[in-house]
This record gives structure tokens, sequence and C-alpha cells, in this order.
């Protein structure tokens, strides 16, 4: 009696707009922040909202990845 292991375990739904998104925000938010770093005056706001979008990013690839 053999049982293959993939019977027995949860397939796991990996959305592909995760990875995308993801992506996409991790790629935005690193031109921005090498956009502010190059300028003489640094906006806080726009540095801060360059490592939020790089956040979003890096969280929506680990639900890609991890399959959450």
């Amino acid at each position: 009696m053999s049982e293959n292991a993939t019977e027995n375990q949860p397939v796991k739904n990996k959305n592909i707009w995760n990875l995308v998104l993801g992506i996409l925000f991790l790629g935005y938010g690193a031109f921005r922040l090498w956009q502010k770093t190059q300028m003489e005056e640094t906006d806080t706001f726009g540095v801060l909202l360059s490592l939020v979008l790089i956040g979003i990013g890096i969280y929506d690839l680990y639900k890609y990845f991890k399959g959450v």
C-alpha cells in the first residue's frame, strides 16, 4: 500500500499578484530611495515613504514564497 506524499499535504495556493506587487513595490521603493539619496536636500517624508514601499514589497514577496 503506497501512498503519494502529495495526497496528504494541503495544496498551497500561491497568489501571483503577491509576486508581481512585491517586485513592483520593492523596485519602485528602491528607485525612489536612490533618487532621494542623490538629492542635496533630502525629504524626510519621501525617504520614509520609500522605506514603507520597500517594506510592503518585502512582505508581499514573503507572502508569495511562504504561501500565506
